[in-house]
């Protein structure tokens, strides 16, 4: 799949919200910071646990289990223990519907 897919609405996504999607069995967190729209993977790469239990500060994301934090724009760890990025993704809004590109 490489396609653009819808994931939510514009209304249903406010500043400081996040929401988790499954697509085609992989997760992703749409994450909105500060009015701009972003989307990475819902797991830490530490631990691997899901970031939708964590809170956004400014444009990171941080971990719930052992505070690491990571940019929502490179996906690069700010805080350890974390040391491996995770991905992020492409978004764009469309008629106030937000879509996510997939590889």
């Amino acid at each position: 799949m490489n396609d653009w897919v819808q994931v939510a609405r514009c209304d249903e996504l406010q500043p400081g919200r996040m929401k988790r999607v499954d697509i085609d069995g992989r997760r992703y967190l749409i994450v909105n910071a500060d009015g701009r729209i972003y989307a990475v993977d819902d797991l830490c790469s530490h631990e691997e646990v899901s970031l939708y239990l964590g809170c956004i500060e400014g444009d990171s994301i941080k971990c719930s289990l052992h505070g690491s934090r990571f940019s929502l724009k490179s996906g690069e760890p700010l805080d350890e223990p974390a040391t491996e990025p995770i991905k992020t993704y492409p978004t764009k809004i469309s008629s106030d519907l937000i879509y996510l590109h997939v590889e």
